[in-house]
């Protein structure tokens, strides 16, 4: 049996990473990111569990956080190129296709903004949940 998290990932990464979105290209980074960056996406929390159908049959169902993140400097800058990043996103992953695996069903919640502002930064971040029920190949 397989762990389809490192897939899952994968599938972002490469999904994602180097969209252009109002003419920025945006970075895709796998938990970690640089301080340095304006615009990126980081593939944040992971979690999952495995359900036995019958002797065979395992329905892995995972949960992958995606963290929109957008720096402005000074007490400045708006939500909407977060917004547009998500809808960017959104687009992209209509169909979402899993090595090794198939997708069965696939569904996504919107965890609240957060703002941070302090006086040289303001920092705000959408989240996207996507819930992916998989079955493995073969």
């Amino acid at each position: 049996m397989r762990n389809p998290d490192k897939y899952i990932r994968k599938y972002f990464f490469d999904t994602l990473n180097g969209m252009v979105v109002n003419g920025k290209t945006i970075p895709v980074y796998d938990t970690n990111a640089p301080n340095n960056e304006k615009f990126l996406v980081i593939l944040s929390t992971q979690s999952g569990s495995d359900n036995w159908n019958s002797k065979c049959s395992v329905d892995k169902d995972r949960e992958i956080l995606i963290d929109v993140v957008t720096r402005f400097n000074g007490l400045v800058g708006s939500r909407v190129m977060a917004d547009d990043i998500v809808e960017k996103i959104l687009e992209l992953t209509q169909d979402i296709q899993i090595e090794n695996f198939t997708t069965q069903y696939y569904n996504k919640s919107f965890p609240a903004d957060l703002t941070l502002t302090q006086s040289t930064e303001t920092i705000h971040r959408k989240f996207i949940n996507y819930q992916i029920k998989l079955k493995e190949n073969g």
